[in-house]
């Protein structure tokens, strides 16, 4: 193991905060990106869902041509 204790791990030579601030703002921006990337998926497919359901309704409605001219 290249550290002598835990403390050492965190510390990493005195550039412990630099090191663990991008390990945890990488994180963050890799949950970030992939709670968007979900809430838009879920979000198409919805949208996807209620245009079947119309397309379904419309298709079972009878037709009704109006005249309307004058």
């Amino acid at each position: 193991m290249y550290f002598d204790s835990f403390e050492a791990l965190l510390q990493m030579g005195k550039h412990g905060f630099y090191v663990w601030s991008a390990w945890g703002s990488t994180a963050l921006v890799l949950l970030l990106s992939w709670l968007s990337a979900r809430a838009g998926f879920n979000s198409a497919a919805r949208r996807l869902q209620q245009q079947l359901l119309l397309s379904e309704r419309e298709a079972q409605q009878p037709s009704t041509v109006r005249n309307e001219s004058a």
